[in-house]
């Protein structure tokens, strides 16, 4: 322990910034050392008319969110009277920017953009003229020269303020663009994970990551601040939500923010692309599986003067598999999976929105028809939201959650988990200052755990102790402030409260965390995090409905610690160092302590502590320039006690090594190729009690990925393409265990690989 205390004085001590928000006028104002700055849009085209049957002079302030081709996919009336802001509105919607820009690349933004309308002047009165017309003769109407047509006139901008929102410290970002050109991800911004520094998936492909030697359980996912109960189909096939519906993802691999809590562990928050304001979609055709989505605007106005139309879409998306009728044709597997997602939006007013976000999955999968090894999963999610905006600085959120998670095994009458929840929330932002971001939020949650097995089954006795029949509750409350306290120190402090109760039992979770950044120079960056983060007890990552119930053995808990430096170099190539300590308490780890993937009721006696430290190098260019690439490497271990035994765990990896590269040809082509190595895994010693040991590691583990693209523009915003890619292309095969007693076996899995072949297209 006393690693915890040196590293937790230490870190407090060193830490004291904050995180803002960017705030530039058109004319750019200079941003803080060490942040690239930020070019405001530049209109291309503003054409506006002055409203019909309207009088007088009025001025409109709208909100515009301009994508990075520089449309309009957002528009919303902050000051103003109808018909103006009607008008502004409709015409609002068909214009055109030049995107904004950092560091050369064009970025979404949203604008805050003023006019004034002022009326036509009158047409001057016809005066008499020599050669008037006289009776009987055509009425002769003055000269162009002297008539003076109907004017209108509509000022520029007079303000156009960026509110670019800074990236949250200690995140990393990851856009869709990014994944798409990341070979192995097959343009899956959550597939990307595995390639950030830290990550190692238990097998490789697999959903489940050891991250700085968090226990996969211990992983949370969420989708718009939902959470997410699997991530992968079939575990190594594509992502629960479809891609196009997600316009990036921010990456906590350290202390994650006090909004996302109850788990003990890194973060991932998935975010949807805002509504594009027209006719839109995509889809893709493959060996395995079909998807698509499409979204349809509302709310259009049919003319300037049109009053009570509103801003907001409908946008639904899914995918379709019918893998199972190819592998049916090459053995008896059975393998079948789909998904949907579906949202909508309604702007209720200037100042109130209403919107929904549903989504959903199911796989089932069997390895044999006379084996029960596989399972049925299934999950749904519907969200419902409100939000008021108070003024410019503040906004409010109402949002109901409810859910049903279900995971059986995988033939008929066999047992089965499941979960039914109700969570209620209040989340509040406000802008106290250009310098400070207050937020706050309250929220509690219901959960019904089901369980439907049979007492002649061999697992009862297991599954009645872990997933008895019960009803939980949690609530909680968050507190955080992001503050620029001097140019170029952000810092961003917050502290979390749960309460949890399950059978009888009450557990309170304390989770006060702080991540901070150091503008040293405009290219030399220090970023700090430090945090504690409670949850339930639990290891069945992924599976959904599956909750150990162990509220008596207390809450799991960490200590997140690290600290890094981040250089920009010249050609956007940037360098990243980190060094993390982290710490898990009375962690549930059966599977770093033994690899073993095998449902246990004894392992409720098995409470460790997983620790792991750890150092992290990156240089970067991004994927989405002409020729962009990465190598990371990360020097770690990881280490469990139970009891006065320590040992390594079983996922230990010391080194771990990534190159990726891809280049854009031109004319629609590119390609890339990304390698992967694992340093072996330790040996389990089966002398005496069962142990890891680094005397003898397995077989390393390497894969190359490849992915080819040729695209065809048919539009401004249509195309088609075809694209190959494909996962492990070395046909590798992966050491799993390596058992050594008189002497040692190998235990391999695979090869793992994953082809895809199909066509894409979009509008």
């Amino acid at each position: 322990m006393r690693w915890v205390r040196v590293a937790a004085v230490g870190a407090f001590v060193a830490i004291a910034g904050t995180s803002g928000i960017a705030r530039a006028q058109a004319d750019a104002a200079a941003e803080p050392p060490g942040v690239l700055p930020l070019t405001a849009p530049e209109p291309l085209a503003t054409p506006l008319g002055y409203p019909a049957g309207a009088s007088g002079v009025a001025s409109v302030v709208l909100e515009l969110t301009v994508d990075v081709n520089g449309d309009v996919s957002d528009v919303r009336a902050l000051e103003g009277e109808a018909p103006f802001t009607d008008a502004a509105i409709a015409a609002a919607r068909q214009w055109r920017f030049r995107a904004a820009a950092r560091g050369g690349r064009s970025v979404a933004s949203r604008i805050r953009f003023s006019l004034r309308f002022t009326p036509p002047e009158p047409e001057p009165k016809a005066e008499a003229t020599p050669g008037a017309a006289e009776p009987g003769l055509p009425e002769q109407r003055p000269s162009a020269e002297r008539a003076a047509p109907p004017v209108v006139r509509t000022e520029a901008p007079v303000e156009v303020l960026i509110s670019g929102q800074r990236r949250r410290p200690g995140a990393v970002t990851v856009t869709r663009e990014e994944a798409r050109a990341l070979p192995g991800s097959f343009g899956d911004p959550l597939r990307s994970i595995e390639a950030q520094p830290g990550v190692v998936p238990i097998v490789s492909g697999l959903p489940a990551f050891f991250i700085r030697g968090a226990p996969p359980a211990n992983v949370g996912f969420f989708l718009d601040g939902v959470d997410m109960p699997l991530l992968y189909h079939a575990f190594l096939g594509p992502s629960v939500i479809h891609p196009g519906l997600i316009e990036s993802i921010d990456f906590y691999p350290g202390a994650a923010p006090v909004e996302y809590g109850r788990f003990a562990g890194p973060v991932v928050a998935a975010h949807t692309r805002p509504f594009q304001g027209r006719l839109s979609g995509e889809g893709n055709l493959r060996l395995i599986d079909v998807g698509g989505l499409v979204e349809v605007p509302v709310g259009e106005c049919a003319s300037p003067a049109e009053s009570g139309c509103s801003n907001g879409g409908f946008r639904v998306a899914g995918r379709y598999s019918y893998a199972g009728l190819v592998l049916s044709l090459l053995s008896d597997v059975e393998l079948a999976y789909w998904d949907y997602q579906g949202q909508a939006r309604i702007a209720l007013g200037p100042r109130d929105d209403v919107s929904v976000l549903a989504f959903g999955g199911y796989d089932s999968f069997r390895a044999q028809q006379a084996d029960n090894s596989g399972g049925r999963l299934s999950f749904h999610r519907l969200d419902t939201r409100w939000d008021h905006r108070f003024d410019r600085r503040t906004a409010l959120r109402v949002g109901v959650t409810g859910g049903y998670d279900r995971a059986a095994g995988a033939v008929e009458n066999s047992s089965l988990v499941s979960d039914r929840s109700l969570r209620v929330r209040g989340e509040l932002e406000s802008r106290v200052s250009d310098a400070t971001v207050l937020r706050a939020g309250i929220d509690g949650r219901l959960d019904h755990f089901g369980l439907e097995t049979n007492p002649l089954f061999l697992s009862y006795p297991d599954y009645s102790t872990l997933f008895p029949e019960r009803t939980e509750t949690v609530s909680g409350a968050y507190l955080s402030v992001e503050v620029e306290a001097a140019r170029g120190v952000r810092v961003a402090p917050g502290v979390r409260a749960d309460v949890y109760r399950s059978l009888g039992v009450t557990a309170v979770g304390v989770d006060p965390r702080i991540s901070a950044e150091f503008d040293v120079t405009r290219s030399f960056r220090l970023e700090h995090s430090l945090g504690v983060a409670h949850q339930r007890p639990n290891f069945a990552a992924q599976v959904p409905g599956a909750q150990i119930a162990d509220l008596e053995g207390g809450l799991q808990w960490a200590l997140l610690w690290s600290s890094g430096v981040h250089y920009r170099l010249p050609w956007d190539l940037s360098a990243r160092a980190t060094v993390f300590r982290t710490a898990y308490f009375r962690a549930l780890d059966p599977i770093g302590g033994g690899r073993d993937f095998t449902i246990d009721r004894t392992v409720l006696d098995r409470r460790s502590t997983v620790s792991a430290a750890g150092l992290e190098l990156q240089l970067f260019r991004p994927l989405t320039e002409k020729l962009g690439g990465f190598v990371s490497y990360t020097l770690s271990r990881s280490e469990q006690s139970t009891g006065n035994r320590e040992n390594l765990s079983g996922f230990d990896r010391p080194h771990v090594l990534q190159a990726a590269l891809s280049y854009d040809f031109g004319r629609g082509f590119r390609a890339g190729t990304r390698a992967v190595f694992y340093s072996g895994i330790p040996e389990l010693n089966l002398e005496g009690s069962p142990h890891f040991t680094s005397r003898r590691r397995g077989t390393a583990y390497f894969r190359a990925d490849a992915r080819l693209e040729k695209r065809f523009r048919l539009g401004p915003q249509s195309y088609w393409g075809l694209v190959g890619e494909v996962l492990n292309a070395t046909s590798t095969r992966e050491v799993v265990r390596l058992d050594c007693g008189e002497r040692c076996r190998e235990r391999v899995a695979g090869p793992v690989i994953l082809p895809s072949v199909g066509v894409e297209a979009g509008f």
